[in-house]
């Protein structure tokens, strides 16, 4: 039996972890907004009680995902000439395809330095390198022809015409099936500018926040938003748990533009996913991180493989969870990434509660 063929593209990056002995985190507030910064001793001399050496990137991470789920999974995307053959020995590794792996000499392969706290939490220090010069020109069209999944990842060139060029290749090829996951400037520019791409895409991937931008919809803010685990419960009779965000308004906003599945995630609060007939909620597995980074990441690519696999939204979302919890539990964002077979096994030790109401039209 043929394996199911994916294409991810998007970024690579190598990523430096650094977790700070001494740090403290400082919360500030006025009327509208609280925002939290990581505060070191400024002029000091910071002890470091770890140092990670990883790979990161939507792309890498996905294609990886995708790997390890037991699917043939290729990276298409751009690296530089420092770190730039690490990365590809990580794919290979994974048994990620790199054929399609485009080098520049213009600058480095893109790089991060990640400054975790003593929350699970981080702060990433990002350099796009060669991510920036990754465009349309760089795209294997005819072999890209041959997927039946595109996973199109966050996009760093400015103003890229590599969502147009996948856009094309759809219209021509209707059997191959998009999993879009929209960068910052993508989001920005608003659903309409997007239309007929949203129209191909078979699951859309995107925060709350994301959402809430993309659709120029705001998200209806939840009652009771408390870190302590007992009072983050979730009960069962309830479509939503006093935690969570209500999306919807969101959901109606994104559906009349013809997506096929839309999924928004909120981080510890848990997911919410929809086929425009039944929205779906899935809490979060555990509270206990070690590194958020990759999250999302393990999040789409866990629930993308559960819908090649022929799940349906509600097991997508368990095996997106799943995934997902275990990424947190590790430093980097592919490290803590399961197989297909680690996830069925998994499921069948949690007892995760999926909650669903009907979509009112």
């Amino acid at each position: 039996m043929n394996k199911l063929k994916i294409f991810t593209i998007g970024g690579a990056t190598f990523d430096i972890f650094i977790k700070a002995h001494d740090h403290a985190i400082m919360q500030l507030k006025d009327q509208e907004t609280s925002k939290e910064f990581i505060c070191l001793n400024y002029g000091g001399k910071i002890k470091i009680d770890e140092v990670h050496e990883t790979f990161g990137g939507g792309a890498t991470n996905t294609a990886v995902a995708f790997a390890r789920m037991g699917f043939d999974a290729n990276f298409v995307g751009k690296i530089g000439s420092q770190y730039g053959e690490r990365v590809i020995d990580n794919l290979k590794k994974e048994g990620v395809n790199t054929c399609f792996v485009k080098k520049t000499k213009q600058d480095k392969t893109a790089f991060s330095t990640i400054l975790n706290t003593f929350e699970g939490d981080r702060t990433v220090l990002a350099y796009a390198g060669a991510n920036m010069f990754f465009n349309a020109k760089d795209l294997p069209i005819k072999d890209l022809k041959k997927a039946d999944w595109i996973f199109l990842n966050h996009l760093t060139e400015p103003k890229s015409r590599i969502p147009h060029e996948v856009l094309k290749i759809l219209k021509q090829n209707p059997n191959i099936k998009l999993a879009w996951n929209p960068g910052r400037e993508q989001i920005e520019a608003g659903l309409n500018k997007w239309k007929s791409l949203l129209e191909r895409t078979e699951i859309l991937f995107l925060n709350k926040e994301e959402a809430s931008l993309f659709a120029r919809t705001p998200y209806k803010l939840a009652g009771n938003k408390q870190d302590d685990p007992k009072k983050h419960i979730h009960l069962p009779k309830a479509f939503l748990p006093p935690y969570a965000d209500d999306v919807s308004d969101i959901m109606y906003k994104i559906f009349k533009y013809n997506v096929k599945n839309v999924v928004i995630t909120d981080g510890k609060n848990g997911a919410q996913a929809s086929d425009s007939q039944r929205l779906y909620f899935c809490p979060a597995i555990s509270h206990k991180r070690v590194d958020t980074l990759g999250a999302g990441d393990a999040f789409a690519s866990g629930f993308t493989s559960a819908v090649m696999l022929g799940f349906g939204l509600r097991g997508a979302l368990k095996y997106a969870t799943i995934n997902a919890n275990s990424v947190i539990s590790y430093f980097g964002a592919q490290a803590g990434l399961l197989s297909s077979s680690e996830i069925v096994k998994n499921l069948k030790k949690l007892d995760i509660n999926v909650n669903s109401t009907k979509m009112l039209s």
